[in-house]
């Protein structure tokens, strides 16, 4: 029903973007991949392809920075099991380009790091997805989006952006700053010399998977 929203970004959450346009305000749901791109640029004017998700008991927008994100988010939603909440999360844990090589491979256990998605829901989600995955890989592999722009932040507000979306995830705030402090350690160590250039997104898969 909804194809895109463009328009003003007046606020921005760890997992939700409001966005505004002709004077009304569209509270959005989006990854971490999406957020990270975002960064803190209010007053921006942005571009978000959208989705609607219409239920008996819910009416959500969901907001991505890329097509193929929607398309993801869209074929998780298909599997049953596999709500909103979880696929946002698999979204916020993998890049497109890992979570399609994943499903495409039949990862089971890699697909197991996601919170939430047990054994049982990973094979399904390989079962059901696998041929679809490797559609989409195959088209991820000529457009090249897979990855997004490194954000520039400082030390200290990709800690506090990092931590405020593993609670919102579900982690308690001793249990999301332990991650985030041991996941900012890990990518130090491998490599030291690119300690400036590393992202929130990227502190934050790290951290969702080594749950």
């Amino acid at each position: 029903m909804y194809h895109h929203l463009r328009g003003k970004l007046v606020a921005l959450g760890s997992l939700n973007a409001v966005v505004e346009t002709a004077g009304v305000g569209w509270d959005v749901q989006i990854p971490l991949s999406t957020r990270a791109l975002l960064g803190d640029s209010l007053g921006d004017e942005v571009f978000l392809h959208t989705h609607l998700l219409v239920r008996e008991d819910i009416l959500k927008l969901f907001g991505f920075s890329t097509v193929e994100e929607r398309e993801l988010f869209r074929l998780l939603l298909s599997v049953s099991g596999t709500g909103p909440k979880i696929a946002l999360q698999a979204l916020s844990a993998f890049s497109v380009a890992e979570l399609v090589r994943d499903l495409s491979s039949g990862d089971v256990d890699s697909l197991k790091r996601i919170k939430g998605v047990g054994k049982k829901l990973a094979e399904r989600l390989v079962l059901e997805l696998r041929e679809k995955a490797e559609v989409l890989l195959l088209d991820l592999g000529m457009s090249g989006s897979g990855a997004g722009p490194v954000v520039d932040e400082t030390s200290g507000r990709i800690h506090e952006i990092a931590i405020s979306a593993l609670v919102e995830l579900g982690f308690s705030a001793k249990d999301a700053r332990g991650r985030v402090e041991t996941a900012w350690q890990t990518l130090s160590e491998s490599d030291p010399a690119e300690e400036a250039s590393i992202g929130a997104e990227e502190v934050i898969r790290v951290a969702l998977k080594n749950y």
